[in-house]
């Protein structure tokens, strides 16, 4: 499936008011350019799509340890304190880095300038899978993307604790559902061309 207006309109959930999904639906009409991602409200919540400082993600090559940016992909329910489980419950976030740094990284791999220029362009379409595009705006100071191939795991009470972290940016009702689209298209692939029926 192909991030478009048309396949974000297919998705617009029930629960919303009719005034809400007319207004989501305008906003999807200036979609890829001129959109809202940011919101400006829930700063104390912790909800799904959320930006966060002080993150410790593990390398897995040495073990080293480090605070990064991130964003988070566990459902509100689950990073949600109030939620009552049986077992400690683990948040899943994706570490956030500067558009700029990621294209140098594929300059240095020796990707040709064309097709890096050409790149950026569909990474700020969001057509490239593995990463979410997130322009300047709320609290960061530059465009960057979530690496949506390189996620981690925290204790929520570990996650809870940390007293340097900041919330960086909650995704507002348009920048939220291309996130969950994005999610989808990334992670759950209906037509991946493999036959699963017994030979």
């Amino acid at each position: 499936m192909e991030l478009s207006t048309e396949s974000i309109k297919e998705q617009i959930p029930y629960y919303l008011t009719q005034e809400a999904k007319e207004n989501l639906v305008k906003a999807l009409d200036r979609f890829p350019h001129r959109i809202e991602y940011y919101l400006d409200r829930y700063r104390d919540e912790i909800l799904q799509g959320d930006g966060w400082t002080s993150i410790e993600i593990v390398r897995f090559e040495d073990g080293e340890r480090k605070l990064v940016r991130a964003m988070l992909l566990s459902n509100s329910c689950d990073a949600s304190p109030e939620n009552k489980r049986e077992l400690p419950a683990k948040l899943t976030y994706a570490p956030i880095i500067k558009l700029s740094r990621y294209l140098s990284l594929l300059l240095a791999a020796g990707l040709d300038p064309k097709r890096v220029e050409s790149k950026v362009i569909s990474i700020k379409e969001q057509k490239v899978t593995s990463l979410f595009y997130l322009p300047k705006g709320a609290n960061i100071d530059d465009d960057y993307v979530a690496l949506l191939d390189d996620l981690h795991t925290v204790p929520l009470q570990a996650f809870m604790a940390r007293e340097d972290k900041n919330k960086l940016f909650t995704l507002g009702q348009v920048g939220f559902y291309l996130f969950l689209l994005k999610l989808s298209v990334h992670f759950c692939r209906f037509h991946e061309e493999v036959a699963r029926q017994p030979a």
